[in-house]
Protein backbone atom coordinates (compact mmCIF):
# COMPACT_ATOMS: atom_id res chain seq x y z
CA UNK A 1 0.00 0.00 0.00
CA UNK A 2 1.51 3.31 -1.09
CA UNK A 3 0.09 6.25 0.84
CA UNK A 4 2.50 9.17 0.53
CA UNK A 5 5.62 10.24 -1.29
CA UNK A 6 7.54 13.43 -1.88
CA UNK A 7 10.65 14.55 -3.70
CA UNK A 8 13.37 17.05 -2.88
CA UNK A 9 15.75 18.24 -5.56
CA UNK A 10 19.17 19.72 -4.83
CA UNK A 11 21.08 21.71 -7.38
CA UNK A 12 23.49 24.44 -8.28
CA UNK A 13 23.36 25.50 -11.96
CA UNK A 14 21.21 25.23 -15.17
CA UNK A 15 19.73 21.84 -15.92
CA UNK A 16 16.44 21.64 -17.69
CA UNK A 17 16.83 18.16 -19.13
CA UNK A 18 16.14 15.79 -16.29
CA UNK A 19 14.75 16.77 -12.92
CA UNK A 20 12.79 13.77 -11.63
CA UNK A 21 14.81 10.65 -10.95
CA UNK A 22 16.48 8.73 -8.22
CA UNK A 23 18.85 5.96 -7.31
CA UNK A 24 21.29 5.12 -4.61
CA UNK A 25 24.59 7.00 -4.71
CA UNK A 26 26.77 4.58 -6.62
CA UNK A 27 29.92 6.50 -7.63
CA UNK A 28 32.75 4.08 -6.99
CA UNK A 29 36.21 5.49 -7.39
CA UNK A 30 39.82 4.48 -6.98
CA UNK A 31 42.58 6.71 -5.60
CA UNK A 32 40.02 9.26 -4.46
CA UNK A 33 41.63 10.00 -1.03
CA UNK A 34 44.97 10.80 -2.64
CA UNK A 35 43.50 12.79 -5.52
CA UNK A 36 41.14 14.70 -3.26
CA UNK A 37 43.83 15.53 -0.72
CA UNK A 38 46.18 16.74 -3.43
CA UNK A 39 43.46 18.83 -5.08
CA UNK A 40 42.46 20.44 -1.79
CA UNK A 41 46.09 21.25 -1.03
CA UNK A 42 46.23 23.69 -3.96
CA UNK A 43 42.49 24.41 -4.14
CA UNK A 44 41.41 24.75 -0.50
CA UNK A 45 38.32 26.61 -1.72
CA UNK A 46 36.79 23.44 -3.20
CA UNK A 47 33.61 22.37 -1.42
CA UNK A 48 32.22 18.85 -1.06
CA UNK A 49 29.91 19.60 -3.98
CA UNK A 50 32.81 20.72 -6.16
CA UNK A 51 34.54 17.43 -5.34
CA UNK A 52 31.43 15.50 -6.37
CA UNK A 53 31.18 17.41 -9.65
CA UNK A 54 34.82 16.63 -10.40
CA UNK A 55 34.31 12.95 -9.58
CA UNK A 56 31.36 12.68 -11.96
CA UNK A 57 33.02 14.59 -14.78
CA UNK A 58 36.38 12.79 -14.67
CA UNK A 59 35.17 9.24 -13.97
CA UNK A 60 36.22 6.61 -16.51
CA UNK A 61 33.95 3.78 -17.63
CA UNK A 62 35.13 0.37 -16.51
CA UNK A 63 33.99 -2.99 -17.83
CA UNK A 64 32.17 -1.31 -20.76
CA UNK A 65 30.66 -4.59 -21.93
CA UNK A 66 28.61 -4.89 -18.76
CA UNK A 67 24.90 -4.58 -19.72
CA UNK A 68 24.20 -2.54 -16.58
CA UNK A 69 25.48 0.68 -18.19
CA UNK A 70 22.75 3.15 -19.22
CA UNK A 71 22.69 6.55 -20.92
CA UNK A 72 21.50 9.49 -18.84
CA UNK A 73 19.77 12.64 -20.07
CA UNK A 74 23.03 14.56 -19.65
CA UNK A 75 24.79 12.20 -22.07
CA UNK A 76 26.77 10.40 -19.37
CA UNK A 77 26.88 6.66 -18.75
CA UNK A 78 25.68 5.32 -15.41
CA UNK A 79 25.76 1.88 -13.83
CA UNK A 80 24.26 0.62 -10.58
CA UNK A 81 27.41 -1.47 -10.16
CA UNK A 82 30.01 1.18 -11.00
CA UNK A 83 28.19 4.49 -10.69
CA UNK A 84 29.79 6.89 -13.17
CA UNK A 85 32.92 4.77 -13.27
CA UNK A 86 36.38 4.70 -11.75
CA UNK A 87 38.11 7.92 -10.85
CA UNK A 88 41.05 8.93 -13.01
CA UNK A 89 43.22 10.61 -10.39
CA UNK A 90 45.34 12.47 -12.96
CA UNK A 91 42.27 13.79 -14.81
CA UNK A 92 40.69 14.73 -11.48
CA UNK A 93 43.68 16.80 -10.37
CA UNK A 94 44.04 18.46 -13.78
CA UNK A 95 40.35 19.39 -13.84
CA UNK A 96 40.49 20.71 -10.27
CA UNK A 97 43.18 23.23 -11.20
CA UNK A 98 40.86 24.98 -13.66
CA UNK A 99 37.58 24.32 -11.90
CA UNK A 100 35.10 27.18 -11.35
CA UNK A 101 33.35 26.82 -8.02
CA UNK A 102 29.71 25.80 -8.16
CA UNK A 103 27.06 28.22 -7.01
CA UNK A 104 25.55 27.97 -3.52
CA UNK A 105 23.30 24.97 -3.12
CA UNK A 106 19.59 25.39 -3.83
CA UNK A 107 16.67 23.13 -2.95
CA UNK A 108 13.30 22.51 -4.50
CA UNK A 109 10.83 20.79 -2.16
CA UNK A 110 7.77 19.31 -3.81
CA UNK A 111 4.48 18.89 -1.97
CA UNK A 112 3.62 15.43 -0.60
CA UNK A 113 1.58 13.24 -2.92
CA UNK A 114 -1.33 11.72 -1.01
CA UNK A 115 -2.80 8.63 -2.68
CA UNK A 116 -6.44 7.60 -2.31
CA UNK A 117 -7.02 9.56 0.91
CA UNK A 118 -4.09 7.98 2.71
CA UNK A 119 -3.74 9.28 6.26
CA UNK A 120 -1.02 9.29 8.89
CA UNK A 121 -1.10 9.66 12.67
CA UNK A 122 1.24 11.85 14.71
CA UNK A 123 3.10 8.66 15.58
CA UNK A 124 3.79 8.05 11.88
CA UNK A 125 1.30 5.20 11.44
CA UNK A 126 -0.35 5.21 8.01
CA UNK A 127 -3.80 4.10 6.99
CA UNK A 128 -5.51 3.85 3.62
CA UNK A 129 -3.64 4.57 0.43
CA UNK A 130 -3.59 2.85 -2.94
CA UNK A 131 -3.38 -0.99 -3.03
CA UNK A 132 -0.33 -2.31 -4.86
CA UNK A 133 -1.50 -4.46 -7.78
CA UNK A 134 0.53 -6.64 -10.14
CA UNK A 135 0.97 -3.57 -12.34
CA UNK A 136 2.23 -1.49 -9.43
CA UNK A 137 1.19 1.94 -8.19
CA UNK A 138 2.37 5.25 -9.66
CA UNK A 139 2.41 8.81 -8.37
CA UNK A 140 3.48 11.85 -10.37
CA UNK A 141 5.04 15.15 -9.39
CA UNK A 142 5.08 18.11 -11.78
CA UNK A 143 8.01 20.53 -11.72
CA UNK A 144 7.59 23.69 -13.78
CA UNK A 145 10.12 26.19 -15.08
CA UNK A 146 8.59 28.80 -12.79
CA UNK A 147 9.14 26.55 -9.77
CA UNK A 148 12.78 26.13 -10.74
CA UNK A 149 13.16 29.88 -11.20
CA UNK A 150 11.54 30.70 -7.86
CA UNK A 151 13.86 28.27 -6.08
CA UNK A 152 16.94 29.66 -7.89
CA UNK A 153 17.40 26.11 -9.16
CA UNK A 154 19.75 25.54 -12.06
CA UNK A 155 21.73 22.25 -12.29
CA UNK A 156 20.40 19.05 -10.83
CA UNK A 157 22.72 17.18 -8.47
CA UNK A 158 20.77 15.03 -6.02
CA UNK A 159 17.18 13.91 -5.64
CA UNK A 160 15.68 12.66 -2.40
CA UNK A 161 12.45 10.66 -2.45
CA UNK A 162 10.59 9.80 0.76
CA UNK A 163 7.90 7.12 0.63
CA UNK A 164 5.43 5.46 2.95
CA UNK A 165 4.75 1.94 1.72
CA UNK A 166 3.05 -0.81 3.70
CA UNK A 167 3.75 -4.39 2.58
CA UNK A 168 3.84 -7.81 4.23
CA UNK A 169 7.22 -8.64 2.64
CA UNK A 170 9.52 -5.73 1.89
CA UNK A 171 11.83 -7.78 -0.32
CA UNK A 172 9.05 -8.17 -2.90
CA UNK A 173 8.68 -4.41 -3.38
CA UNK A 174 10.44 -2.45 -6.10
CA UNK A 175 10.59 1.35 -5.98
CA UNK A 176 11.41 3.11 -9.23
CA UNK A 177 11.57 6.76 -10.25
CA UNK A 178 11.19 7.89 -13.87
CA UNK A 179 12.26 11.28 -15.21
CA UNK A 180 10.40 13.30 -17.87
CA UNK A 181 12.94 11.98 -20.39
CA UNK A 182 12.13 8.40 -19.51
CA UNK A 183 15.36 7.71 -17.60
CA UNK A 184 14.55 5.28 -14.79
CA UNK A 185 16.21 4.92 -11.44
CA UNK A 186 15.77 1.81 -9.35
CA UNK A 187 15.53 3.04 -5.76
CA UNK A 188 14.81 -0.34 -4.25
CA UNK A 189 15.11 -3.66 -6.00
CA UNK A 190 13.76 -7.07 -5.01
CA UNK A 191 15.73 -8.82 -2.27
CA UNK A 192 15.24 -12.54 -1.80
CA UNK A 193 16.22 -12.59 1.86
CA UNK A 194 14.41 -9.42 3.00
CA UNK A 195 11.28 -10.74 4.74
CA UNK A 196 10.61 -7.63 6.82
CA UNK A 197 6.85 -7.07 7.29
CA UNK A 198 6.97 -3.29 7.76
CA UNK A 199 7.50 -2.20 4.15
CA UNK A 200 8.99 1.28 3.73
CA UNK A 201 7.41 3.51 6.40
CA UNK A 202 8.91 6.94 5.76
CA UNK A 203 12.07 5.74 4.00
CA UNK A 204 14.20 8.27 2.10
CA UNK A 205 16.08 7.31 -1.05
CA UNK A 206 18.65 9.48 -2.83
CA UNK A 207 19.84 9.51 -6.42
CA UNK A 208 22.62 11.07 -8.44
CA UNK A 209 21.80 9.13 -11.59
CA UNK A 210 20.32 12.23 -13.23
CA UNK A 211 23.21 14.57 -12.39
Amino acid sequence: MLAFSWRDLCSSSKCRRDFRSCSLYEVRVRDIPCATSYSISFRPDLTWRDIQHLCVRTAKMINPDDPDWEDTAAGRRFSYKYGYGSLDAYAFVQAAQQWDLVKPQAWLHSLPVQLNNGTMTKEGLMEGGEPITKNGVASTTTVTSQMLHDANFEKLEHINVKVWIKHSRRGDVEVELTSPNGVKSMLAGRRKFDADKNGYPGWTFMSVKHW
